[in-house]
């Protein structure tokens, strides 16, 4: 006998954007509205990935219950034990990795779409979902739409006939006088480092109708793949601004064609004018689904038989009076905890398998936009010209953020600390990249110079105003330190007693640069005859970021690509912004605009270029570029080494 108390599912948000707070309020509206009455959501936490306060004020405006917690990172709410599921709502450039995280931690998910930005990192993300036993899902909502899951009925059933062709588009009508699009530049659809693009955002509904109505239909044991072509055109950022997609499955006679676009749009005229969004046709009929694609509130099915007849079918959200709110989503909420109520580790309606193909088809309509190198992945971007890479991801960028990195940059941390109180008194040293400086005054006794590509750190690295009190230089003057490149240092060679590079040779964008870079702070160091008459050899000691950041708030681990943009936001002063909201009344049409205002903080996001290193690629570093490593480990997320110049 059924149990007549409903299934409670404890809900963990990541992320605190407006897809967030578009789901949380969902998640937030009575169920018996929807007439579902077996299962209930619980908004019990909430994380963002800079501090608490910002996950109370996301509360606060979705009206969330007292007791929700709140978290300042993601690795805080991945471990809370009473979190039964993860909602991932981060751009979808950084799903993999905090998908990964709470899967790691024993969590099940639902995360955005589109689910990661390549093939391989969806597979690995399956893969440790069915090794953890864990409940995994893309959060495709539409899919779970009535209007969806009666379209495919309608379909199965032959209503239609077979189905031969569909045609799905999804495009917004973003075009400029000036040859631009109303983005921003660095806004997520247009902006490259952050895996923008009209496919991945938009394309990925026009995709979605494409699948739902073929592939995810075929008999199981006839599934049949794409084979896709594409035609794509580039913004001036390198992102898809415009892309049309064929997909075909010859075993089944059928053919999907998929649009998006930000010169023109679906919708001509926000009155669905223009037709439908998406055409459905078979050798009996078509079924026709007004737009927009991702929420759609109306089919129409016409038959062949029954010329000049058209039957309209009217699919309403269903809306909550008491927080007057509705949008959609709380369908695939529904499925997530009838899943793990019935332990169920994959959807149905969206299996691993499909999300794999999807990201496969969308991977081959990118590397078929390709062969200019904007389209291409970091590594082949970054080989093409690493000097104007790194000028743009990791110089350009340091110069714009150093007195906010600066202020987050305090403490030494304790392994390079005690390196370097180990040198003995009047030893000359190098600290190569010392960013604002926290290593120069560790040990007094010691001369230590530094030095750093960015003038802007090295000029707050001379005065340590941002340092600890307890490591600030002490006594009048400014410390030692140089504008360098760390691939032509100037200073000379053989004469140092210690060298540390901390947190630097990862951000050398080939394999040839970073052994160079090695290259460069053993060529400072010298050997010399102690009392005994042993040989002494100066020391190098190297920190870089570890691919295997498992128990990180960062999620990285094998599998992951080693080759990233690593986001850096950094809040301005608060502006008032006015924006336009659409009214909605009951049933989910919508009435009109009212302009209102709202206060934030101005952020702006900075992506740095970082190299991963797998376990032992450092030491083969050292060994490639003349080295010995004599100790080696991990620390902080971090791999490190000290090394001598066994040619010096």
């Amino acid at each position: 006998m059924a149990s007549s108390t409903p299934f409670p599912l404890k809900w963990g948000i990541m992320a605190t954007g407006w897809i967030a707070e578009m789901f949380v309020q969902d998640l937030l509206t009575n169920p018996a509205v929807r007439d579902v009455h077996d299962i209930r959501h619980q908004l019990f936490a909430v994380a963002s990935s800079t501090n608490a306060s910002r996950a109370a004020d996301f509360v606060k405006k979705v009206k969330g219950p007292e007791g929700v917690k709140t978290y300042g990172s993601y690795r805080e709410l991945v471990a809370d034990p009473d979190v039964d599921i993860v909602y991932v709502a981060t751009p979808h450039s950084h799903h993999f990795q905090n998908a990964m995280l709470a899967l790691q931690a024993g969590k099940n998910v639902l995360c955005e779409k589109a689910l990661t930005v390549n093939a391989s990192q969806a597979r690995k993300l399956v893969q440790v979902a069915k090794e953890k036993n864990l409940f995994f899902m893309e959060a495709v909502w539409t899919r779970y739409f009535p209007l969806s899951i009666k379209v495919r009925e309608l379909i199965q059933s032959g209503t239609i006939g077979p189905v031969y062709r569909v045609i799905a588009d999804l495009s917004f009508n973003k075009d400029l006088p000036n040859g631009k699009v109303d983005y921003d530049d660095s806004h997520r659809l247009v902006n490259l480092d952050l895996a923008g693009g009209a496919l991945l955002d938009l394309g990925i509904y026009s995709l979605t109708w494409l699948f739902q109505t073929m592939y995810h239909l075929q008999p199981e044991a006839e599934k049949e793949a794409p084979k896709v072509v594409a035609a794509v055109n580039k913004y001036f950022t390198g992102a898809d601004e415009m892309t049309s997609m064929i997909l075909q499955f010859p075993k089944h006679k059928s053919m999907g064609i998929g649009l998006t676009a930000l010169r023109v749009g679906t919708d001509v005229d926000g009155l669905n004018t223009g037709g439908p969004a998406i055409r459905i046709q078979g050798s009996g009929g078509e079924i026709q689904v007004m737009g927009p694609a991702y929420r759609p509130l109306q089919y129409k099915v016409i038959r062949k038989s029954e010329p000049g007849k058209v039957e309209v079918v009217d699919c309403p959200i269903p809306h909550d009076k008491e927080r007057d709110w509705g949008h959609g989503m709380f369908w695939e909420a529904d499925e997530c905890a009838r899943c793990i109520r019935d332990g169920k580790k994959e959807s149905a309606t969206l299996p691993w398998s499909e999300s794999i193909v999807i990201m496969e088809t969308m991977e081959e309509v990118l590397k078929q936009a390709a062969p200019d190198s904007s389209a291409a992945p970091i590594t082949s971007q970054a080989s093409a010209n690493p000097d104007l890479y790194e000028a743009t991801h990791v110089h350009k960028v340091y110069s714009q953020i150093a007195p906010h990195f600066s202020l987050t940059r305090h403490k030494p941390w304790p392994l390079v600390a005690s390196f370097l109180s180990s040198q003995p008194p009047g030893a000359l040293g190098f600290d190569v990249g010392c960013g604002n400086g926290k290593y120069l005054s560790v040990n007094r006794d010691v001369y230590l110079i530094g030095s750093d590509r960015s003038a802007e750190l090295v000029g707050l690295a001379r005065d340590g105003r941002d340092l600890d009190p307890d490591v600030r230089a002490v006594g009048e003057g400014k410390r030692e330190v140089v504008t360098a490149d760390g691939l032509a240092l100037p200073f000379p060679e053989g004469r140092a007693d210690f060298v540390v590079c901390i947190a630097v040779l990862h951000h050398f964008s080939t394999k040839e640069r970073r052994v160079a870079g090695v290259g460069e702070l053993l060529r400072l160091v010298r050997r010399r005859r102690g009392k005994e008459g042993e040989e002494e050899r100066g020391k190098v000691m190297v920190f870089v970021w570890a691919l295997e950041q498992g128990g990180s708030r960062r999620g990285w681990d094998e599998g992951a690509e080693q080759d990233q943009l690593v986001p850096w936001v950094m809040k301005g002063p608060q502006v008032k912004k006015k924006k336009k909201e659409k009214k909605v009344r009951g049933g989910g049409e919508e009435e009109g605009e009212v302009e209102t205002e709202e206060k934030k903080l101005e952020e702006k996001t900075f992506n740095r270029y970082y190299h991963l290193y797998r376990k032992g690629e450092l030491e083969q570093d050292v060994e490639a570029a003349g080295g010995l490593v004599l100790e080696s480990g991990y620390d902080r997320d971090n791999w490190w080494v000290i090394a001598a110049n066994v040619a010096s």
